[in-house]
């Protein structure tokens, strides 16, 4: 049977496990917004420059492609940069939870908010129109 210290430091390093883990998610995030601005600012550079080819840096290589190829790479670049934001911030939901139970707090609900999706928007907008 465990003692009262031993339960207490268990608990303090759960604790701080996943403290670290929103730390580095958090700073993650930072990054990956950061390359996302980057990334949308290039993408905009290629689409209204009059040049047909690019040079576009992959990896730690130079590649020339033409405007389309490299503004497809661009955009499918994006997309997948701001699926892993999202996916971070579901995880970061999720352990903030996870640390609040830890800490015997009530879960942040504020996290579990979500905006609406075009089309529920549209949806809501044109049910409110007819209530006018």
């Amino acid at each position: 049977m465990k003692s009262d210290a031993e339960k207490t430091i268990e608990l303090l390093e759960a604790t701080e496990r996943v403290a670290d883990k929103i730390l580095m998610n958090k700073q993650e995030i930072v990054e990956l917004d950061k390359r996302r601005q980057a990334n949308r600012e290039a993408l905009r550079e290629v689409k209204k420059s009059d040049e047909e080819k690019h040079w576009i840096s992959v990896g730690c290589l130079l590649v020339q492609m033409t405007r389309e190829k490299a503004a497809a790479m661009l955009e499918k670049d994006q997309r997948v940069i701001e699926d892993d934001i999202e996916r971070l911030r579901t995880e970061q939901r999720n352990l903030v939870n996870e640390l609040r139970d830890l800490e015997h707090l009530s879960p942040a609900k504020e996290f579990d908010i979500k905006p609406l999706a075009s089309h529920e928007l549209s949806a809501l907008q044109n049910n409110l129109l007819k209530f006018r």
